[in-house]
């Protein structure tokens, strides 16, 4: 049966779908690197300037990378992309009704990367189910009143939205890494083989 499962379709689908995934990160990452230089010029601001003020926004440490298993680096994953679907939508609000809304083009762009994180999370989805992995529950925080919020502060928050994007996407790729080679070398994933590194 051992011999027989390297050889099933099952790991291969898994693969498959990681390596989908990848390459939509890194066209993900290609695409907020562009937008950051965009956002920046608008926004009038320095890209080094400080962020720490700025909370509610996944960061993408990977201080216990080693030691997660398959379903938690990819439970972490999936939990930052919907978090970034909410996110995104919020930065695109905020720009067409207050800090750019003549800028159609800037809009767009930000669209554009919001589909694809939906994309990634819903590939995210489909992996975690082909391992036998349920999702994890949605831990949404509430949206925040964006009048609460100075013109400043939404500029800030934007910036820091997508530069932890782009560092997840750096992550994601190393995570699903891990899970490819964790998936080729078991030559099974399904319940507790998932588990073990």
């Amino acid at each position: 049966m051992m011999a027989s499962a390297e050889q099933s379709p099952v790991p291969l689908q898994h693969r498959n779908v990681c390596s989908r995934v990848i390459l939509l990160a890194r066209k993900i990452h290609s695409d907020v690197a562009s937008l950051l230089e965009s956002y920046v010029e608008r926004q009038g601001l320095d890209r080094t300037i400080s962020l720490d003020s700025v909370d509610g926004v996944p960061a993408a440490a990977m201080e216990q990378g080693g030691e997660l298993t398959v379903a938690e680096r990819l439970g972490a994953n999936l939990q930052a992309y919907r978090a970034f679907q909410v996110l995104l939508g919020e930065v695109l609000e905020e720009q067409r009704s207050h800090l750019t809304p003549l800028d159609t083009d800037f809009h767009a762009s930000i669209q554009s990367v919001l589909l694809q994180v939906a994309a990634l999370a819903y590939q995210l989805e489909e992996l975690l189910a082909l391992l036998g992995h349920g999702r994890p529950a949605w831990e949404a925080a509430g949206p925040e009143d964006p009048a609460h919020r100075s013109l400043f502060e939404m500029k800030l928050r934007g910036l820091k939205v997508l530069q932890e994007l782009a560092h997840w996407t750096v992550r994601s790729v190393r995570d699903l890494r891990q899970v490819a080679k964790h998936s080729q070398g078991s030559g099974t994933a399904h319940g507790g083989q998932a588990q073990k590194e």
